[in-house]
Parts: structure tokens; C-alpha cells; sequence
């Protein structure tokens, strides 16, 4: 999936899915194959059917779910990757787009987001700048 969409006013996987779909991946990726009356039934508000069903057959489209029969000739669904490798591309996709359009502006949000965040972040930036000069070298 390419990113295509980054909303500011959302939060978590909300920012480049929409709200539904965030929902629902979510609620793929901790049920692990279930069928839309199985994802309903996380979905607080519970939307209609049919659109669940709708934006989870977006999700396929988007080549972020497969589906497939189960036995009672219901629909499961499955993510194509594990939660984890999925923030891991679209975060690394994030920054890469923010570096190269922004350079050391960026650079500097990463630095101030991680202080006002938790501090530790700090921390963390340092060994990752450390451990990828080593890499270099």
C-alpha cells in the first residue's frame, strides 16, 4: 500500500487509514481470521454491515487484507502483514517523506516530538544516530 493520505487531526493507524479502516485492520490483526460478524462485534459503535463489509473489501483492494471461505461459507479475513511490519513501513514511509521535503526542519520536530513525548526518546535517538554511524563506517 502506498501512502496516499496523512491527517494531522487523527490519531494512530487513523492518520493514514481511515477511521474504519483502522478499526478494522485492528481488529484483524488481534482476532486473526475473523468474519465480518466477528469484527462487528469489536466495533464500538457497531456500524452497518454492509459497510463493514465494504471498507474491509477496500482493505483487500488496497492489498492490506486477503479474505477466503470458511467452512459455513463465511468470509475470513487475514492481513497481508503482522501489525508491526505494517507501522514499521508506513512510519519509516512518514519520515522519509517529512526528511525530504523539510530536511533539518524535520529533523529538529523528530528531536523536539521525542523530548516533549518522553524524554527516553532522547536516548533512543542517540543510539539509533550512534549504531547507524557505526553501520557507515
Amino acid at each position: 500500500m502506498d501512502l496516499h493520505r496523512f491527517d494531522l487531526d487523527s490519531r494512530g493507524l487513523a492518520r493514514v487509514l481511515g477511521d474504519l479502516e483502522a478499526r478494522i485492520m485492528e481488529a484483524v490483526w488481534r482476532l486473526g481470521a475473523p468474519t465480518i460478524n466477528d469484527i462487528m462485534a469489536t466495533l464500538d459503535p457497531a456500524p452497518h454491515y454492509k459497510t463493514v463489509l465494504t471498507v474491509a473489501n477496500r482493505l483487500v483492494k488496497k492489498g492490506l487484507l486477503t479474505r477466503e471461505p470458511t467452512e459455513d461459507r463465511a468470509l475470513a479475513f487475514r492481513a497481508v502483514e503482522e501489525r508491526e511490519a505494517f507501522v514499521e513501513r508506513i512510519s519509516a514511509s512518514v519520515a522519509s517523506s517529512l526528511v525530504s521535503d523539510f530536511g533539518h526542519h524535520a529533523l529538529a520536530q523528530f528531536v523536539r516530538a521525542a523530548e516533549e513525548t518522553d524524554p527516553a526518546y532522547l536516548d533512543e535517538l542517540q543510539r539509533l544516530v550512534q549504531r547507524s554511524r557505526g553501520n557507515a563506517s
